[in-house]
């Protein structure tokens, strides 16, 4: 059996389908070279970088140095072009698995008048402070080909949005829906294909009656209809705008951006090999959201939560080992200097509740599906966006995140110098330190504590 998983994020390490020919490759990224003619406030830029896992544990695959063609098209934000996106891709040189495509926004924009406005397509929203900030992906999807650098992508559907001078309101409905996005896989010969450091797969064994017994996978894919073909919808509303006191209140129902994994297995006596099959589901959640945040001088300081409520259905027939979810209250207070040159942020995340239970026969150690990345966590991030001269400039952003719940600490760092009109320098990091993994300490960080990162690349802005 071959199948590179497509279109869903699976809950233990999600993933898209990647057009595996050059080809299809190279009609994308023509479509990124000529869109700025088209679109005239587009961004278009290409680029060629490198990626090194650096940790003296890496082992993982076989290589530990990819290379990488890619293309970004990105309208301006100050483009009155009614067609607005950001996409971007890239090529893995001999490492098909490595191939990524993130489309974060894609929607077309139908003014009304000056202060009403419909936007069809995926459009990203900050439906909350705090998920946008820590990019949990529980409003809004996430593209997690690099679990330890998510980026935050849009809903999918009807926008209508109400801009007044004391306040902002927005509707949304949609009848299709696309979950976060991670690392591409394949499965061959009932085993999962090595080639994407990002993956983790189950265990290739287990014992059982005190002998290593070898595990076969079989994934049991549904329809994409099934997946794609579920409505949500929502609302929110904001006041202050712009301005030093600001409030927001939002509400979505629809599918949870983690799909759900049930799974089964048997014992094949003629060949003591062990049998699993695997299978996701969408489920259901409800999400309540308030913000506030003041501003004094250089100074912010805010407050957000969240309150996630998924469906308490049994999501699979009972021949399936399935997860339950419990709800989840999310809390999240931050402070932020910004003098326009420099900008210090210090966040606090705590998730209250949000476990997983699963029910079923031969249960796991741990639960497949995890809905959040970590539960408790402090983040300290400084930015600096730096004019050298004109033409020449550096944005840089360096971040430490400690969990002492979660057991890691995580640095990232991002730095892009541009050298000219055309040509800049970039540059990205992550290096992790992260405790073992157990019942107490479920997360989706520690899984990673081998890939520490560093990637070195140049781009050329058409």
């Amino acid at each position: 059996m071959t199948f590179l998983n497509s279109i869903w994020g699976l809950p233990f390490k999600s993933s898209v389908i990647l057009p595996r020919n050059w080809g299809a490759w190279f009609l994308f990224l023509l479509f990124q070279t000529g869109a700025s003619l088209v679109f005239g406030q587009t961004h278009t830029e290409m680029k060629v970088f490198s990626d090194s896992f650096i940790s003296p544990a890496f082992e993982s695959t076989e290589k530990n140095n990819y290379q990488f063609i890619g293309a970004m098209l990105k309208t301006d934000t100050s483009s009155e072009d009614n067609i607005r996106m950001e996409i971007s891709g890239g090529v893995a040189v001999g490492s098909p698995l490595m191939n990524y495509l993130n489309i974060a926004e894609l929607y077309f924009k139908n003014p009304q008048n000056l202060s009403e406005n419909f936007y069809v397509g995926r459009k990203k929203m900050r439906w909350s402070e705090l998920d946008s900030r820590w990019n949990l992906g529980v409003w809004q999807p996430v593209y997690k080909w690099n679990p330890l650098a998510p980026e935050e992508q849009g809903l999918t559907g009807l926008f209508w949005q109400i801009d007044k001078p004391s306040y902002t309101f927005v509707l949304f409905a949609s009848p299709v829906y696309f979950p976060s996005q991670g690392p591409n896989f394949e499965i061959k010969d009932g085993g999962f294909v090595k080639g994407n450091p990002w993956f983790r797969e189950p265990p290739p064994s287990v014992r059982i009656w005190d002998q290593a017994t070898e595990m076969q996978y079989h994934f049991d894919r549904p329809n994409d209809s099934q997946i794609v073909m579920q409505s949500s919808y929502g609302a929110k509303l904001s006041f202050g705008e712009n301005k030093n006191f600001r409030t927001q209140l939002s509400y979505l129902y629809g599918p949870d951006n983690v799909l759900a994994l049930g799974y089964r297995g048997s014992l094949d006596l003629s060949t003591l090999k062990g049998n699993v099959e695997l299978q996701p589901q969408v489920f259901f959640h409800s999400l309540a959201g308030v913000d506030f945040s003041t501003k004094y001088e250089n100074w912010k300081v805010g407050l957000g939560g969240t309150f996630d409520h998924p469906a308490q259905d049994k999501i699979f027939d009972s021949a399936w080992s399935q997860p339950l979810f419990k709800d989840a209250f999310l809390l999240s207070p931050f402070v932020q200097w910004d003098n326009g040159l420099w900008s210090i942020s210090v966040f606090q995340l705590d998730i209250y509740g949000g476990g997983v239970k699963e029910v079923g026969e031969n249960l796991a150690n741990t639960p497949l599906t995890n809905l959040y990345p970590f539960q408790q966590a402090q983040m300290l991030a400084v930015e600096l966006n730096q004019s050298i001269s004109p033409g020449r400039k550096i944005n840089s952003k360096v971040s430490f995140t400690h969990s002492d719940k979660n057991d890691f600490d995580l640095i990232r760092l991002n730095a892009r110098f541009r050298y000219s009109q055309n040509w800049a320098f970039l540059s990205e990091m992550q290096i992790l330190r992260a405790g073992s993994i157990n019942k107490n300490n479920i997360n989706d960080i520690a899984e990673l504590s081998n890939n520490d990162r560093l990637m070195v690349g140049v781009s050329y802005a058409l």
